[in-house]
């Protein structure tokens, strides 16, 4: 093979492992969208929760980070509830506060 035609085809190559990298983060990435979608949505459905204001993060491998507000303190054990629920979480951590005490 002359250096003309081996230059060509290392650059094939190269531009197709480029091409195909960004591809390969997508999927983590959608799948890590999808998963929020469904942990945010079982918040809202649980009959518990009482206007629950929850942002939910996932991290690879489906662990699972909630902020933002709650009713009150019994609310925040209530959400980690829900959202291990999910299939495909595998943990759970929050940093959730509440607007009242549950005196």
């Amino acid at each position: 093979m002359n250096t003309t035609a081996l230059l060509k085809t290392l650059s094939a190559i190269a531009l197709t492992s480029a091409l195909a990298l960004p591809a390969a983060h997508a999927a983590p990435a959608a799948n890590e969208a999808a998963l929020a979608g469904q942990v945010q949505t079982a918040l809202l459905q649980d009959s518990h929760l009482i206007k629950p204001e929850i942002t939910v993060e996932v991290q690879p491998g489906g662990r699972v980070h909630l902020t933002g507000w709650v009713h009150n303190t019994d609310d925040i054990n209530e959400a980690m509830l829900a959202a291990k629920k999910v299939e495909g979480v595998s943990s759970v951590s929050a940093f959730l506060r509440s607007w009242t005490t549950n005196d």
